[in-house]
């Protein structure tokens, strides 16, 4: 059974009621947005992982705390055999190429392949399709770590040369997205490290409160990458036990790859029977430089407060976190810590459990899940044992959490170098 959680605390004094924020809720379907302060909304879904291809499947192994991790062949001498990771199934990048092949005629590479056909599916959910008109002028944003990394590893392998490797530009990947919905307006490709698809959230949520777009097609992706394998099994980060956010037990970080994608839209641009699984109502994103690897507690706090900030939020009003929760050692501790400080009352949950890192798209993964969260008021466990929770926070585990009148969502995405950022959502219903 999940861990109970703390009953909300009345804000002593504050003249901000639940009543006046319920009044600001519903969507408006009338005049069109003032330029620079467009009421922005998630409208559509796309995603591919480990648990398989489309939304069903990662729902599904997320409330059923199911994780599908494999062991990564050694991929050099001396390296250790047993490691754990999250591969996309071959049936379900077969139903990608499928998908995308319907539309392009082309065979794009991973990252390509996976952006590409969890956009498809975004649009699909959104009640699109390629080249609505809604979508001639749509930006187009892509977080990514490794890019095309797989492109310079073909050819460092000898398994292809640099005529044939599809290119190394990871900014080929926002191409080949725009390409295949049908959008001509600005495409950016943000690499960030594990942070990059919450930058992107942002960079396009700053686009479309600025007038340039009514539309966004926005989100992450990264392939299985051997150099990126490499340099944790380096950094003695992955191992042969999987990821265990927040417990006493917690060792590795569990590598894993795939895509989410997501439909952004201003309110005018809304369908009138269109039905928004969130509003985004801020994506603070910042650098604290203070080491190349290791999280910077002073810096992961100003990220949060200047999330809250930016969402015209304080802690008290977020029922639901969706954490980064790599399951290191370092991470957990500083995050968790915040969450124990500053966050008493929300429910933490960490799903890096089931479907392992996906690096870049990692925020990607968090954005859809907390979508589906709110859609369905209920929140995914993290997959460890509540007896080993180490931290004192309203970990959700075992079964997942019922919470009839959520309201705003939290999804965090840290990364190497001291990228910081954090989206929230209110529920648009």
């Amino acid at each position: 059974m999940p861990r109970p959680r703390r009953q909300a605390r009345h804000r002593d004094g504050d003249p901000e009621t639940s009543e006046q924020h319920e009044r600001e809720v519903p969507v408006s379907r009338g005049a069109a947005s003032t330029t620079g302060s467009a009421r922005v909304f998630i409208t559509g879904l796309g995603v591919i992982s480990p648990a398989g291809a489309g939304v069903e499947p990662f729902w599904n192994d997320l409330c059923a705390g199911r994780s599908r991790f494999e062991e990564l062949p050694p991929l050099y001498a001396g390296m250790k055999p047993g490691i754990l990771g999250g591969r996309v199934p071959q049936e379900a990048r077969e139903t990608a190429l499928a998908r995308v092949d319907a539309v392009t005629r082309e065979r794009p590479r991973a990252a390509s392949l996976f952006a590409e056909f969890a956009a498809l599916e975004a649009l699909r959910d959104a009640g699109l399709t390629p080249g609505d008109a809604a979508l001639r002028s749509a930006v187009v944003c892509v977080g990514s770590s490794d890019g095309q990394a797989e492109a310079l590893e073909d050819v460092v392998a000898g398994r292809g040369d640099a005529t044939g490797t599809g290119g190394f530009a990871s900014y080929s990947i926002a191409q080949g997205v725009a390409r295949t919905v049908g959008a001509s307006g600005p495409a950016y490709l943000l690499q960030s490290t594990c942070a990059s698809a919450n930058v992107a959230l942002s960079c396009a949520l700053e686009m479309l409160r600025a007038g340039i777009a009514d539309t966004a097609v926005v989100g992450g992706c990264d392939p299985y990458s051997e150099k990126n394998i490499i340099g944790f099994n380096t950094l003695q980060a992955i191992g042969p036990k999987p990821c265990k956010p927040f417990t006493k037990g917690r060792r590795f970080v569990t590598p894993s790859e795939g895509s989410g994608m997501f439909v952004l839209q201003t309110e005018r641009a809304l369908r009138p029977d269109a039905t928004p699984y969130a509003e985004v109502l801020a994506t603070a994103i910042s650098n604290d430089a203070s080491h190349p690897t290791a999280p910077d507690r002073e810096g992961v706090a100003a990220c949060h407060r200047r999330s809250l900030e930016e969402a015209g939020l304080k802690a008290d009003d977020i029922d639901v976190i969706f954490a980064h929760g790599t399951g290191s050692r370092a991470n957990d501790t500083i995050e968790g810590g915040i969450f124990a400080e500053r966050y008493p009352r929300a429910a933490v949950t960490a799903i890096k459990s089931t479907i392992g890192h996906l690096m870049g798209a990692a925020g990607a993964a968090g954005v859809v899940a907390a979508c589906l969260a709110l859609r369905h008021r209920q929140v995914p466990p993290t997959a460890v044992d509540p007896d080993d929770v180490e931290l004192d926070i309203n970990l959700v585990t075992g079964e997942p959490l019922s919470v009839p009148d959520l309201r705003h969502v939290q999804n965090n995405a840290f990364g190497f170098g001291g990228n910081n950022a954090i989206s929230i959502f209110r529920s648009a219903s």
